[in-house]
């Protein structure tokens, strides 16, 4: 079965992937900006700070890690030159060097795993129909030699500062920050202390690396799905309230776009209000009269569709934006599992790399969903 468009595949965005490589230009690529492409910023080492201090790298390493050997004065100047040259200490370096010195085997570094919920669990599944990122982070944390555990930003009389540094404290360099709940878009953080990466879409303050469901790719997959099974009239309903709204920015773009395809006649406006209730859906549906719908939330929908006498898939097919395992319908399935592991693989080659703060130019991993087929959208033709 061949589709007329074919589904992007996992992407990262941003000004490089980083995995990319420099020699992957084609032969068209002008000299000058090839160049300026395959460029590397060049990070001062310690050797650098040492020449510019007139020390030993030997000094510089030890005033770096406040030596008691070394005079307080110092210390300080060394400190000062480093932070002018910019040189920052790799932290998993240092673990494997301190573990050289003592004869100690390096410990699992400890990733946090930050959430921001008004309850310590709020985050879990029991609480709310999220999915959960957690068990496939964790897993994938033990496969790389790291222990993911989790922290409560919102603990009482917790304050950023307080929660920075107990991290530095237990020597945790690397965050993964969890799903925010809905109504927050913002984080305050000393984020300069830290490698970084966001789960999903709801932070929005600052813009970090960031792993996520390819959502415009779930929309585009199943308005391709409707029209390939001779759904004529494809509606769109936010059934559930949509606590990121970039998310819905994708999924309507994609629709949007999808409607072109149709004749003049069958293209439908979404429904209104996100989310919608039930008068203003039945108001919609009796005017367009849709044979399928794309909704978040397959369960509310069903009901609404069976207060009005339909069945569900005889009268109108329904696809889940968001299917879970749980769920007995049709629809676009995200491993969380997989959302999870790639936030890890991400945020090991950061601290690898020694890249904390904010990005310039922030990375964005999309993971493509899996149709799964459960009977709500039968072929029509």
């Amino acid at each position: 079965m061949n589709r007329d468009d074919p589904l992007p595949l996992p992407a990262i965005r941003g000004s490089r992937a980083p995995f990319d490589s420099a020699d992957s230009r084609t032969d068209s690529t002008p000299p000058a900006l090839a160049a300026s492409t395959s460029r590397v910023e060049q990070k001062a080492t310690l050797e650098d700070v040492a020449r510019a201090a007139g020390v030993h790298r030997t000094t510089v390493s030890l005033a770096l890690r406040n030596h008691p050997r070394i005079p307080l004065a110092t210390r300080e100047r060394v400190k000062g030159i480093a932070d002018k040259l910019g040189y920052r200490i790799n932290p998993l370096v240092s673990a494997l060097m301190q573990s050289r010195r003592t004869g100690k085997a390096v410990k699992h570094t400890t990733i946090a795993y930050v959430t921001n919920y008004p309850t310590r669990f709020g985050w879990m599944p029991q609480y709310h129909d999220r999915p959960n990122f957690f068990p496939g982070a964790a897993d994938r944390a033990g496969e790389l030699g790291y222990k993911l555990e989790h922290f409560w930003l919102a603990e009482p009389g917790m304050t950023p500062r307080r929660f920075c540094d107990m991290l530095s404290t237990r020597g945790i360099n690397g965050l993964i920050i969890g799903r925010l709940p809905p109504g927050q878009s913002a984080l305050e953080l000393e984020w300069e202390r830290f490698s970084c990466v966001a789960l999903g879409m709801t932070l929005r303050s600052p813009v970090l690396h960031h792993v996520t469901e390819n959502h415009f790719d779930t929309v585009w997959q199943s308005m391709w799905r409707c029209r390939e099974r001779g759904y004529k009239r494809v509606g769109f309903v936010f059934s559930d309230v949509n606590d990121s709204p970039r998310v819905g920015d994708r999924w309507l773009g994609a629709y949007l776009r999808k409607q072109l395809e149709f004749p003049e006649q069958d293209r439908l406006p979404v429904c209104p209000n996100n989310p919608t209730d039930e008068a203003t859906f039945r108001a919609w549906f009796a005017k367009h009269k849709p044979d399928a719908i794309l909704a978040n939330d397959p369960r509310r929908l069903t009901d609404w569709l069976k207060n009005l006498g339909l069945v569900v898939p005889k009268d109108v097919g329904v696809v889940a934006l968001e299917h879970r395992r749980d769920l007995d319908c049709t629809g676009i399935y995200y491993d969380p599992a997989k959302i999870g592991g790639l936030a890890v693989e991400m945020l090991v080659g950061l601290m690898h790399r020694n890249e904390t703060g904010v990005p310039a130019v922030q990375h964005e991993i999309l993971l493509t969903g899996e149709w799964q087929e459960h009977g709500m959208l039968p072929s029509r033709k």
